[in-house]
């Protein structure tokens, strides 16, 4: 059994000349941040997580993890694939570790402050403390000045901070001012300030000479895990459990006043708790990880490092530069962003435009549009066009560098007696359209071809409105026009036929439509990205092969969602298949990779009540707004460097996996994690080497994820809190990324629900007509379901309860013309219910089908059970079954009181009822609960996971339960796994707890 790959907490990072070093798991994982190359992964230690890294000038790394030391070559590091030799272990607990000044000794401070002096061979050289001294350590530091000077910097758990000299055992300060335990403390370089963090969410500032408190910074929300003093220690950045991190100025007003300043705050990971921070002074960037398994590069310069990031004029600059009087009150009123400049008009219609060579220009003044003026254009034909409310357009278009108009047309639209819209965009490569709208519903909805050289207007063509229709964005594909409104509506027009517009109303809660972005055609239908300001998106599939009003589902919802960032202006699939979103988010504009997880950049402009437009460029995007009326240029540059050297899965603990078993997917498989972050990630794992690809993040749980399970090739099932369960649809047709769309919720008891749905199971009706659905609760409760395909509708069918115990697990099971319920509650007992008599379908024979008897769908009573075998002494926490090749039922336990047992069922001829006796128990199958099994290679062993870290596979042939193979895993908290086994007959496991671990087992 071997590990292929590792996704988890990371807890150390540290920047070395051109390279980072990252503790990840027990391994140290070494990247070129250039480039975003891995190097290599080097297995340090056995078991223990690595903590620590300290790198010397000499060529080595001194690494520490709980309890576990080691001192490796730098070019072992990068080089080995393990260094398990060099593992040292002491009996207490290491807090830091440092080389000394001339890289000869180590000095490793253990939580009863105490610091020891260790040779590289592991000789305990000395013995350093202050005596006296008693504190329990949470954290902690050592600083080495110089041969002569080095200082302790210990954090304690009752929230004093003590420094102290390692030679002299002399205590200089206990820095009091915290509550709670101290999380981080640090010393300057230059030995001038010690920065400490604590449980109170705070930051202080303390002078190392005097110990007297300077400052004290506020701004984070959580927990506050470690600080830097970075840029000649000038600036300190901290690392949060609220997962940003913070740049601090110190700011030395005077010699009496020095102040923590926050400059930036960085979102840098998932959910909760980012561990690490470390700065590259030279390249001013930085480096993170956290829960997520993220390994997060930010740039500290984002701001400033091209020097052209932010400019700003007012229209007093704009009337010097252009040598043009602007009145009183006069502003601008619109604007478009080309590779030249900008195209601008201003409320008593001055059209200007502006280029980086050649700063601002008065173009021409045109009165048609004096206070009212749209401004739109096609950026890569530089053109404008300027409109206003009365139907006048006007076209423009401009040379290479704006310095002539080469194009002019003019136009009124008598069509429409007032206009409130106007929209353009380009229709293939010689042509543009422009779209006209009346706020007069009798008035057509105008479309003009235009011809992008001459500007000349080749076609109108007028459209009839659809009812209670107000446009907002639009999109052409090929020769049919998408056209988005209020409501959630988008309208459909044909520029061949003319036709009235297909319409799809209500595509999602949310209201106005803000984009609509053509990603890719599959099985010849287009897919659409469909953006809501609300923060709803959707993917929609469109069948333009045949005329739409003569199909029944001609467009079809395969992806739903909703952000968690506030207004949602825009998307679009960038060249590496990232879903990219940008929109506002209180006073910030933002974007941001809703693929990955992570924000790229945003801006505080004032929020999204203003004239704003983010236009892309060769070298990234330029956000332009008017605030204050002044107009702003915010450029956008392509990083230098990647923005993560990993990415990672959810924040929070893995409560269950699913792999998509049915087929391949790109050379591996689909798979599904259900979170306590109430989160749904759909992944895919390279069968070969593991690496795990995260498409998207389903949000509509809003309670923590207890199962999730492919119940068949293209439906999947979650179940948490709140009673919830929600059935979603699959979509896997196209290669480059599945779709996973909400197909139906089950109903509730109660209008405020809050139980929880443990477990759940299926049963398939032939022909596909729907499925039985049996759902246990955490009140002891025990519902089937009915869901019929042809109308996506639940219907209850049984409802009961077991006893007063929370139900754990459940199965559906058909065995020899039966249909069983089996649950396992909190009291060890495998639970039977024949429902074959209380459900209105029949049994088929010699099939794991039923067959519908086609006959009203009533609820009824659950039956008593038939059956109540004792197997555990307490929950039974992993479930598992099949049919032996004798024909006989077998279930599979793992519990609470860590044993594993296998149960055999058969039908007693006489009563008809079902029997069962325990065929196999193994008392000390683990030595913690067991959390999940799961049978492999056609049921010859058994898999199980338990919270003491073990993954073991089992030999279950024979009625024996015989140790085969036991492999420890980094994953904390392990609780779920699944399985697939492949054609040639390796296996792939997935572990899942704080982290994800992916195994192979190979055949036989």
């Amino acid at each position: 059994m071997k590990e292929i790959s590792h996704y988890g907490p990371s807890l150390c990072s540290k920047f070395h000349e051109k390279l980072v070093y990252v503790g990840y798991g027990s391994s140290i994982h070494v990247y070129d941040y250039h480039t975003g190359d891995i190097i290599n992964e080097c297995n340090i230690f056995h078991r223990n997580k690595v903590h620590h890294i300290r790198i010397c000038t000499a060529g080595y790394a001194l690494i520490c993890g709980m309890k576990s030391f080691s001192v490796v070559k730098l070019d072992d590091l990068m080089s080995c694939s393990e260094v398990l030799n060099n593992e040292r272990v002491i009996a207490e607990c290491i807090i830091s570790g440092e080389f000394s000044y001339e890289c000869t000794q180590l000095y490793l401070l253990t939580c009863y402050n105490e610091v020891m002096v260790i040779d590289f061979q592991g000789k305990i050289i000395s013995r350093n403390s202050v005596y006296g001294e008693r504190s329990l350590l949470y954290s902690g530091s050592i600083k080495v000045m110089s041969k002569d000077e080095v200082y302790v910097n210990a954090g304690t758990v009752m929230g004093g901070v003590l420094i102290w000299n390692l030679f002299t055992a002399h205590m200089m300060h206990n820095l009091v001012g915290h509550i709670g335990s101290i999380f981080h403390v640090t010393l300057s370089d230059d030995g001038g300030f010690v920065a400490s963090c604590s449980d109170d969410r705070s930051i202080r500032l303390w002078d190392f000479k005097t110990g007297s408190e300077l400052s004290i910074g506020w701004g984070h929300t959580a927990r506050i895990w470690q600080l830097k003093f970075f840029n000649d220690n000038k600036n300190l950045i901290s690392i949060s459990e609220d997962c940003t991190c913070r740049v601090w100025s110190i700011s030395t007003h005077s010699e009496a006043k020095i102040e923590l300043v926050q400059r930036n705050v960085f979102e840098v990971h998932l959910t909760k708790n980012a561990w690490s921070i470390d700065v590259h002074d030279g390249d001013m960037i930085a480096v993170s990880t956290g829960n997520d398994g993220r390994i997060k590069l930010t740039d500290l310069q984002l701001a400033s490092r091209h020097g052209d990031e932010q400019e700003c004029f007012s229209v007093q600059d704009i009337s010097r530069s252009t040598g043009t009087k602007f009145e009183n009150g006069e502003i601008i009123k619109g604007f478009q962003w080309y590779e030249f400049g900008l195209v601008a008009v201003t409320s008593l219609g001055n059209i200007l435009t502006y280029t980086t060579n050649n700063g601002w220009r008065f173009q021409m003044n045109n009165t048609k549009f004096i206070s009212y003026c749209y401004v739109n254009g096609v950026s890569d034909e530089n053109v404008a066009v300027f409109s206003n409310n009365s139907g006048h357009i006007m076209m423009l278009k401009f040379n290479d560098d704006a310095e002539d108009v080469i194009a002019k047309s003019e136009y009124h639209a008598s069509e429409l007696s007032k206009t409130n819209n106007c929209m353009v965009c380009k229709y293939g490569s010689s042509h543009f359209l422009i779209l006209l709208e009346s706020p007069n519903p009798k008035d057509v909805f105008l479309c003009l071809i235009v011809n992008s050289a001459t500007l000349a207007i080749e076609e109108k063509i007028p459209y009839s409105k659809p009812h209670n229709f107000s446009s907002s964005c639009v999109e052409v594909y090929q020769d049919n026009v998408l056209v988005g409104s209020r409501y959630s509506t988008l309208a459909i027009y044909s520029l061949k036929s003319g036709s009235n517009p297909y319409v799809v109303r209500r595509i999602n809660p949310g209201d106005t439509t803000t984009s609509i972005k053509y990603i890719e055609t599959v099985g010849g239908k287009a897919i659409f990205s469909v953006t809501n300001r609300d923060g709803y998106y959707n993917f929609i599939k469109i069948n333009f092969n045949l005329d739409l009003h003569e199909q029944d589902t001609p467009v079809t919802v395969i992806h739903s969602n909703k952000i968690v960032r506030g207004f949602l202006e825009h998307a679009y699939m960038d060249s590496s298949g990232d879903y990219i979103i940008h929109g506002f988010k209180s006073n910030l504009f933002y974007i941001y990779n809703e693929t990955k997880g992570y924000e790229i950049t945003s801006e505080a402009c004032g929020g999204a009540h203003r004239q704003w437009r983010l236009s892309s460029t060769s070298d990234g995007w330029i956000l332009v707004y008017i605030k204050a009326s002044n107009i702003f240029f915010r450029r956008f540059h392509k990083r230098a460097i990647p923005e993560t050297l990993r990415d990672g899965i959810h924040g929070r603990e893995i409560r269950d996996i699913a792999i998509k078993k049915d087929k391949m997917y790109n050379k591996g498989y689909l798979f599904c994690t259900g979170s306590e972050d109430t989160s749904i990630k759909l992944c895919h794992f390279a069968k070969d080497s593991g690496r795990v690809t995260t498409f998207w993040t389903q949000r509509k749980h809003v309670s923590g994820l207890q199962r999730c399970a492919f119940i068949n090739e293209d439906l999947f099932i979650s179940s948490s809190a709140r009673e919830e369960l929600l059935l979603w649809e699959v979509d896997t047709e196209s290669l480059e990324r599945p779709f996973m769309n909400l197909r139906q919720v089950l109903p509730t008891s109660t209008t405020n629900p809050d139980l929880r749905i443990m477990d759940f199971s299926v049963q398939f009706i032939e022909n596909n007509v729907g499925f039985i659905l049996a759902a246990v609760y955490s009140d002891s409760a025990i519902k089937a379901w009915f869901f019929d395909m042809r109308n996506s509708t639940f219907h209850l069918l049984l409802d009961g309860k077991y006893e007063t115990c929370c139900m754990l697990n459940v199965c559906l099971v058909q065995y020899q013309e039966n249909l069983y319920v089996v649950t396992t509650p909190t009291d060890g007992h495998l639970v039977f219910y024949n429902i074959s008599n209380c459900i209105p379908f029949k049994i088929k024979n010699q099939s794991v089908e039923l067959i519908s008897d086609e006959v009203q769908i009533l609820s009824s009573a659950l039956p008593n059970f038939d059956l109540k075998l004792p197997v555990h002494q307490s929950g039974i926490k992993a479930l598992a079954h099949a049919i032996d090749s004798s024909g006989r039922l077998k279930f599979y336990t793992g519990g609470d009181d860590n044993a594993i047992g296998i149960c055999t069922m058969t039908i007693e001829e006489s009563t008809g009822k079902i029997e069962g006796h325990i065929s196999a128990f193994k008392p000390n199958g683990a030595a913690s609960t067991i959390t999940s099994c799961g049978l492999i290679d056609q049921g010859k062993f058994l898999v199980t996971t338990s919270v003491d870290q073990l993954v073991k596979v089992w030999d279950i042939s024979k009625d024996k339960i015989s140790l085969e193979k036991s492999q420890y895993v980094t994953v904390a908290d392990t609780g779920s796994s699944d399985s697939i086994t492949t054609e040639d007959g390796s296996t792939t496991l997935l572990i899942g707890g704080v982290g994800l671990s992916i195994f192979q087992v190979p055949c036989e």
